[in-house]
């Protein structure tokens, strides 16, 4: 049989349902590369691939067949009694996935290259390095991507895609109460905060969408879950579940990789395994290679001559100086996650923040950090592209230092360990903090947000908190300001704040209420923003040019995925013989190309078709879109 019962240590509900999520993964991840070497990524070659990967690492692992909860869990687990945190999370999880019900997925990054990467490989055949305009098409890591591939092979379409955030989600609570408990973190102190961490706001966020931030903290969780388990157990199944769960977080976000510190350390010994079981290592080698950022950073050192990619990208992007760098993150960090829910005064605070700061310091950070990040500026309302852990929890952590009462009765040596744990979780967080100039670092570190974490809750203030009435009151409020932003947050209201506040906005000139009605309006078109472009083109054009040297979205020109291949048309290239039709942005189009759009089109001859303006971002004005059609024989 598959599923062989024998197979045990057998791994408790939440841990076996990880273990399979873990196996999925790591096996479109293994068939997607494996395919594309042959050039058979397509909707029947994938699911030979992953089936087959799945088998292999299946008979590797051996996890044993996933335990299906008995009713009284479900009714315990859905409709908790007393004051269980267990119900917080569980209102937070059914209006996410609401949120994604609702709502088309439209992440920026994920409609500027997550998706449009995917759709090119499903009709090519497999991966390619892309001549484009946006180089983070192919350098970036693609972890998750590999997981969308099947989806949008075999639907044509990206609206089940939040799925893949949502199964994770669901599984957070498991895992930090197994990494806290397993780490050293009492048994109440870690029931507490299984239910509250998952209710952060960048967690919360992203389970309904497809931000590829919260499965590669689940996927850490994962890691040193599994190890912990492997350290009780002595499973060699554990530790290579353990050891698939570290490459995957770093094939869905290589910024994990500090990780891979605390991880080596905790569990050195795991290496062992080479001499005791050198059969069944040796042959979960290349998976677990396949299943890691490792192809990724090849692919990139053979094409741009640096594995990170930033070379390809943007010559600034890598080059952070590192005390510059600690010195922004540091600032950044907190800021960001010390930012309301809701923050009307954001602008005030981007337009006076600056004078705190001496003129030498922020013109270093101008050189290393992108523009906000520089500036150190926050956001209005908190969103799945910026949210970090949030005021909520933060708030609560530091309350409970402060306020909680001293529990007498911590364990000895609690210091110790918490000390080592720090250490190394923050030299982890210190190392990405000095490469690292990025706007939204509160987003980018979600998967460190847990381990930073265990440190505090061990601390015997906080871990007597967890017992005292006003700190789960507390809690409560913290939950319940995800809540809020759940309803209202711009991507996926569940409330139709869109029409309102256009209405509210009709009646009053009020710049922030013009704003906000702007900033619904953005986002409830993003998902097809580019629709009225896309059927501007004729039925029977299977290939389009695209010229858009800006930020923007593209997915909406492959829909629907499998249909139609849309290729960049890079600076210094003009279409290829037969291709008909070209989608442009007319922003940069003059600055990066040395000819404006009327002289391009009137080069080639061709006629302009559709014009619209587009604005995908609040904080950019509309740019002009057009849809131009060329001759039929135009030259290379």
């Amino acid at each position: 049989m598959i599923f062989d019962k024998t197979s045990t240590p057998k791994l408790p509900g939440t841990a076996s349902w990880t273990a399979h999520w873990l196996l999925l993964a790591a096996a479109c991840n293994i068939a997607g590369w494996a395919l594309s070497a042959v050039g058979w990524v397509t909707p029947f070659g994938l699911v030979v691939g992953i089936v087959i990967a799945w088998l292999a690492l299946y008979a590797l692992c051996k996890p044993g067949a996933p335990s299906l909860p008995g009713g009284r869990t479900l009714s315990r687990f859905l409709c908790p009694k007393g004051n269980s945190l267990r119900f917080a999370f569980v209102v937070v999880a059914a209006l996410s996935l609401l949120g994604g019900l609702l709502h088309a997925p439209n992440n920026f990054d994920a409609m500027n290259f997550r998706l449009p990467k995917v759709a090119g490989w499903l009709m090519e055949g497999g991966w390619q390095w892309f001549p484009a305009n946006n180089n983070s098409l192919n350098t970036r890591a693609s972890g998750m991507e590999w997981v969308f591939a099947p989806l949008l092979a075999w639907t044509g379409s990206d609206r089940v895609l939040f799925l893949t955030n949502q199964l994770p989600f669901l599984l957070m609570p498991g895992l930090v109460f197994g990494v806290f408990r397993g780490l050293g973190a009492g048994g109440r102190a870690s029931r507490f905060w299984m239910w509250v961490v998952p209710t952060g706001y960048g967690f919360a966020l992203q389970a309904g969408g497809i931000g590829n931030d919260l499965p590669a903290a689940v996927f850490a969780l994962a890691a040193f879950d599994f190890g912990l388990r492997w350290k009780k157990s002595g499973e060699v199944g554990h530790a290579l579940l353990a050891l698939l769960a570290a490459g995957l977080m770093t094939a869905v976000k290589p910024t994990t990789l500090p990780l891979v510190l605390p991880f080596t350390v905790l569990f050195i010994r795991m290496f062992g395994l080479l001499r005791m079981h050198p059969v069944r290592v040796a042959l979960a080698a290349v998976p677990l290679a396949l299943a890691s950022f490792l192809p990724t950073a090849i692919l990139n050192h053979q094409h741009c001559e640096d594995w990170t990619g930033a070379a390809a990208e943007n010559a600034a992007l890598g080059k952070v100086e590192p005390l510059i760098g600690l010195a922004g993150n540091l600032i950044n960090a907190p800021l960001q996650n010390l930012v309301p829910p809701l923050f009307p005064m954001a602008k005030v605070w981007n337009e006076n923040v600056v004078r705190w700061f001496p003129e030498t310091f922020l013109e270093s950070m101008a050189a290393n950090f992108e523009a906000r990040g520089a500036a150190f500026g926050v956001t209005d309302i908190q969103g799945e592209e910026s949210a970090g852990l949030g005021l909520g929890i933060v708030g609560l952590l530091i309350a409970g230092a402060i306020f909680g009462r001293r529990d007498r009765r911590i364990p000895e040596g609690w210091k110790r360990r918490a000390g080592w744990l720090g250490l190394w979780f923050g030299l982890a967080i210190l190392a990405y903090f000095s490469k690292a100039g990025m706007t939204t670092v509160a987003r980018h570190i979600l998967p460190y947000y847990a381990f930073l974490m265990l440190p505090l809750v061990m601390t015997p203030r906080l871990r007597e908190a967890v017992c005292q009435r006003w700190f789960v009151a507390l809690a409560w409020l913290a939950a319940a300001s995800t809540v809020v932003m759940l309803l209202v947050t711009p991507s996926r209201p569940v409330l139709p704040l869109a029409a309102i506040s256009s209405a509210l906005a009709e009646e009053n000139p009020s710049p922030s209420l013009q704003r906000l009605a702007l900033g619904y309006e953005v986002y409830r078109s993003r998902a097809d923003i580019l629709a009225p472009l896309r059927e501007a083109l004729p039925s029977d054009a299977k290939e389009i040019g695209f010229i858009n040297h800006a930020a923007g979205p593209e997915s909406p020109l492959w829909k629907p995925y499998g249909k139609r291949t849309v290729r960049h048309l890079t600076p210094g290239t003009d279409p290829e013989r037969g291709m008909r039709h070209v989608v442009l942005n007319t922003k940069y189009f003059e600055e990066t190309r040395r000819e404006s759009p009327e002289t391009w089109l009137a080069r080639l001859n061709g006629t302009v078709l559709h014009r619209m303006e587009i604005r995908p971002l609040v904080k950019e004005p509309p740019s002009e879109w057009w849809v131009v059609q060329l001759p039929a024989l135009t030259r290379r």
